[in-house]
């Protein structure tokens, strides 16, 4: 296939990947439709057009003319910017766990084969990834995926920690059911929405100063936020939720750590001590292993 092919090819696939007809692209590129019906059957489009065309399709030059880089000096992040660039939003988190799959994978040192995410697992399936120097897990079944990975540093990660009684004070909030199923209703809410407590009151069946202490405490926290109203000449405080990352985070992971691991793909354990370190910054000492037979050796 010839350049022109490729470039014609290309661009048609990207706008029907977006949705786009001929008239919606010749409109963002100010054109007429004919033109761009004439870049995808028999010529190219002027020069100083080109990079415009790029970002109105979400993608790269390179990916429109076919470029693939395979020297060994490769752009990695290049690479994965393009392709995420150029996948359609309702497919890119799909394509970003592949890419993360494939990441977890090829630090097996126990295989050359490439990581590839299948569409569907029989179980609970997860992907797990221990070294001295990172942590990484992934639950790869289809009805919910999610991807974590941690950089350890080098003095572990308990010096990140310090003063844990905000920590402890989190786990106590979290260990009751009712501040669950108010998380879990704030969490199903619009961006901006306010509430009162006794609407959440009335809404999930819990009295009122329950609500009001689970409130307060996730206040405290940042995991809500408070504005003043006047309703009824009478002055009220409403809520609204922050959609913390961290908090879903936790809660999916708590899931996560109560179900048992079983099924694991891959699982790659390359570490000698872990995540954590000894305060005093001493060494734990190694287990020593038995040697393998020696040479001749019966």
């Amino acid at each position: 296939m010839d350049k022109k092919s490729v470039f014609r090819c290309n661009l048609v696939k990207r706008r029907k990947e977006l949705g786009l007809t001929q008239e919606q692209l010749a409109s963002r590129m100010n054109v007429s439709p004919q033109a761009v019906s004439k870049w995808e059957n028999t010529s190219y489009p002027d020069g100083e057009l080109l990079p415009q065309l790029a970002k109105e399709l979400g993608t790269s030059l390179d990916f429109l003319f076919g470029v693939k880089i395979t020297d060994s000096r490769r752009d990695i992040e290049q690479l994965v910017d393009d392709e995420l660039r150029a996948t359609p939003a309702e497919k890119r988190s799909e394509k970003f766990m592949r890419i993360m799959y494939s990441a977890l994978c090829a630090c097996n040192p126990n295989t050359d084969t490439v990581g590839r995410l299948r569409e569907s697992y029989e179980h609970e399936t997860y992907a797990g990834l221990k070294t001295d120097r990172e942590l990484a897990l992934s639950r790869i079944s289809e009805d919910l995926r999610y991807f974590c990975f941690l950089e350890i540093p080098e003095n572990g990660v308990n010096s990140y920690f310090g003063d844990t009684t905000n920590m402890i004070r989190l786990f106590n909030t979290l260990a009751d059911d009712d501040a669950i199923s108010i998380i879990s209703y704030l969490g199903a809410s619009v961006r901006n929405k306010m509430f009162s407590v006794a609407m959440i009151s009335e809404k999930l069946e819990i009295p009122t100063e329950k609500v009001q202490h689970i409130i307060d405490r996730l206040d405290r926290f940042g995991l809500v936020w408070r504005v003043s109203a006047d309703i009824n000449d009478l002055p009220v405080i409403l809520y609204g939720y922050t959609h913390q990352i961290p908090l879903t985070l936790i809660l999916v992971l708590a899931k996560t750590i109560t179900n048992y691991l079983k099924y694991m793909d891959p699982n790659v354990e390359e570490w000698t001590q872990g995540a954590f370190r000894r305060e005093n910054g001493e060494q734990d000492e190694v287990v020593p292993q038995v040697p393998w037979w020696g040479e001749g050796e019966l």
